[in-house]
């Protein structure tokens, strides 16, 4: 009896041994596993972001003075976001934003776009359009989400008085507030089909401290303010 239970035993450390190799084996395949789609996934990823640039740096490029308006926006931006200490993620987000955020602009007409006088209500409603338009263009891809919330939101006023939800204070994501506050700067430093001769900086400055808790969230235009003097 001792002699059968010995080698009972033996036989159950055997069998718990090949047991622990198997699982250590089978737990590397699923580490490789998901190494490996996670590398998919970001090369997935990266391929779709880059037509989604090419698309939107295509839109840029139907009015010839908006040509690196984005880019520009997402410099501006960027430098604003790491003043306030915002995460890697959240400017990571903020800068994909910027290059996105008037991919809405698709579904605009290039007579209103090129437009050289006052637009009409009816071509203004049609820009008023273009973050949402932008929005749902991106919704298909849904590693994009928190981006495209950004987009959606990236005209919505401090005060409540924005489009298109009409969104107030802190129910503005932080990204947009940044984005707006970037994107109107870079408006005003550039030339325009509407206006021609760009404002200089401190004029675009001292817009931007005008609209100080209206347009624009009193946080981030402090932020602005301290990083105005880097930027051109």
């Amino acid at each position: 009896m001792p002699e059968e239970n010995t080698k009972y035993i033996q036989g159950l450390i055997e069998r718990n041994a090949a047991l622990e190799k198997q699982n250590t084996l089978l737990s590397s395949r699923v580490e490789e596993s998901a190494v490996t789609l996670t590398r998919l996934y970001e090369d997935l990823r990266s391929t779709y972001m880059r037509t989604i640039r090419v698309l939107a740096q295509a839109i840029d490029a139907r009015d010839h003075y908006t040509h690196s308006h984005s880019r520009n926006v997402a410099k501006y931006a960027t430098a604003i976001a790491n003043d306030m200490g915002l995460s890697a993620r959240q400017i990571e987000n903020i800068s994909d934003a910027c290059e996105l955020h008037d991919l809405g602009k698709i579904g605009v007409e290039d007579s209103v776009l090129t437009k050289t006088t006052k637009l009409t209500a009816q071509e203004w409603e049609q820009i008023k359009k273009h973050p949402v338009i932008g929005a749902k263009s991106l919704e298909p891809w849904t590693f994009l989400n928190d981006v495209i919330e950004l987009v959606r939101q990236h005209h919505e006023n401090y005060d409540g008085t924005g489009y298109p939800e009409g969104r107030k204070g802190e129910d503005i994501i932080i990204g947009a507030r940044i984005i707006h506050i970037a994107d109107a700067y870079e408006a005003m430093r550039s030339a325009r089909s509407y206006r021609q001769t760009p404002l200089t900086k401190e004029a675009a400055i001292a817009e931007i401290k005008k609209n100080n808790g209206t347009q624009f969230d009193p946080k981030v235009v402090t932020a602005f303010l301290r990083i105005a003097d880097t930027i051109e």
